[in-house]
């Protein structure tokens, strides 16, 4: 073989050599920032995760928690709530407030005395129900609010168990 040529072959083949170890490098990088971006999107994935949770938990923070007492009648499952707005003020002198509750979500109830009152009640059964309080001034402003209730049922365990057994006969 002429000594040029097998110079040329070498020279081809590093550049070969050079080419793929070139070639390697570009795919390592690509897979490498392959991998940092599904890795910042598991991230963010995991942080929209954490911030729906954290939602819905200062959701449920704000709802406003009672249990119908047990009482030993099955029968009995309501719990009476007040919904009290009277302590509600125009820092106006002299405006006077009106006083709407509409009931948003829930079991039907009868708000009483009437939905026009600064202070309601109801008798509810286990459930959530939301309101919406619209307090306004003769002027026409007004503000409103929404508050949630929920009701959760009597508690009630299971009976116990507590069994013998022995030699004998009963009468």
């Amino acid at each position: 073989m002429n000594r040029g040529f097998a110079i040329f072959l070498i020279v081809i083949v590093g550049c070969g050599l050079f080419g793929w170890r070139e070639y390697e490098r570009q795919m390592r990088e690509k897979l490498y920032q392959n991998r940092v971006k599904v890795k910042m999107q598991q991230e963010q994935q995991k942080q929209d995760q954490i911030s729906e949770l954290e939602s819905i938990e200062q959701e449920e923070k704000t709802k406003f928690k009672v249990q119908i007492p047990h009482d030993g009648r099955p029968e009995t499952n309501t719990y009476p709530m007040i919904l009290d707005a009277t302590s509600s003020f125009d820092p106006d002198q002299g405006d006077r407030i009106r006083f709407s509750w509409k009931q948003l979500s829930g079991n039907k109830i009868r708000l009483r005395p009437n939905s026009s009152s600064g202070i309601v009640s109801f008798e509810g059964t286990p459930g959530e129900y939301t309101f919406e309080l619209t307090v306004s001034d003769n002027y026409g402003k007004s503000t409103v609010i929404t508050k949630t209730v929920k009701v959760e049922n009597e508690p009630n365990q299971a009976p116990i168990v507590d069994l013998e057994i022995r030699q004998g006969v009963t009468d």
